[in-house]
């Protein structure tokens, strides 16, 4: 069965307005989680609290930097991407 998003508003008794923000904060919170797993592993992985001091230990050659190219541009993007959801989530606040 598909509803769509009207339908589903009036279902539930509720403004579309208000149906999209409290579904924005759902989703934005939902991908947040996901998104602090994704970076929680990856500085377990490499025994690291940032961005900054992985970048530090691969200046300092004490990770390769071949070797975590990867995974370190993946964090970058991750952190990127978890600012993006905590400024939405701060402004529906």
């Amino acid at each position: 069965m598909v509803v769509s998003f009207e339908e589903a508003a009036k279902m539930l008794e509720i403004k579309k307005e208000k149906l999209a923000e409290e579904g924005l904060k759902a989703y934005s919170r939902e991908r947040l989680r996901e998104l602090r797993a994704e970076i929680t592993a990856i500085y377990l992985r490499y025994g690291v609290p940032s961005l900054e001091e992985f970048d530090e230990k691969i200046n300092r050659g004490e990770l390769n930097e071949s070797d975590t190219f990867d995974d370190f541009t993946k964090l970058d993007y991750l952190e990127c991407e978890e600012e993006k959801l905590r400024k939405i989530l701060e402004e529906l606040k």
